[in-house]
């Protein structure tokens, strides 16, 4: 239990999500929800947080902004571009490793996912601060093209 009241925080904002996604009041909901964002607090000790308070830093709003605006203008381009290169058949799909320059877990699985939600790239896997990305670009552009898109579009907001 003194883990709990070190991590109040943890608690009221995990049961938060909770009844976002319930969207019930009902007492069985509120108990059920409790109990589980009970157990979830107790035991993430030493994954999300220690002693000293929560072991991760948080992405300032000031670049989360600007990087979810830009990930939707680069999905549309993406969109259109790659459907008319299906339509067309002109895209021969290859694999490439890029290094990023940020070191941060958080960051990494933000690019990582953002990379795959754009369409026509997919990573495939992410082993550090290197990720290997399965892309359908025109072969001619090649896999130094997929990695400057990749660090202008989605790193450069990071670093």
């Amino acid at each position: 239990m003194r883990r709990f009241r070190n991590n109040y925080k943890l608690f009221i904002v995990l049961m938060g999500f909770w009844l976002l996604l319930n969207m019930s009041l009902r007492p069985l909901n509120l108990i059920a929800g409790a109990l589980i964002c009970l157990f979830v607090t107790n035991f993430s000790e030493g994954i999300l947080y220690n002693h000293r308070g929560f072991v991760f830093k948080a992405i300032d709003v000031k670049v989360l902004i600007p990087y979810t605006f830009n990930l939707f203008k680069e999905i549309y381009i993406s969109s259109f571009s790659y459907i008319k290169r299906i339509i067309k058949k002109d895209c021969q799909p290859f694999i490439t490793e890029i290094e990023l320059k940020v070191k941060d877990p958080l960051i990494i699985a933000i690019i990582a996912n953002s990379i795959t939600l754009t369409p026509g790239t997919i990573t495939v896997n992410a082993d550090g601060n290197k990720l290997t990305v399965l892309s359908l670009k025109d072969c001619k552009e090649g896999p130094e093209t997929v990695r400057k898109e990749i660090r202008e579009n989605f790193e450069r907001f990071f670093i």
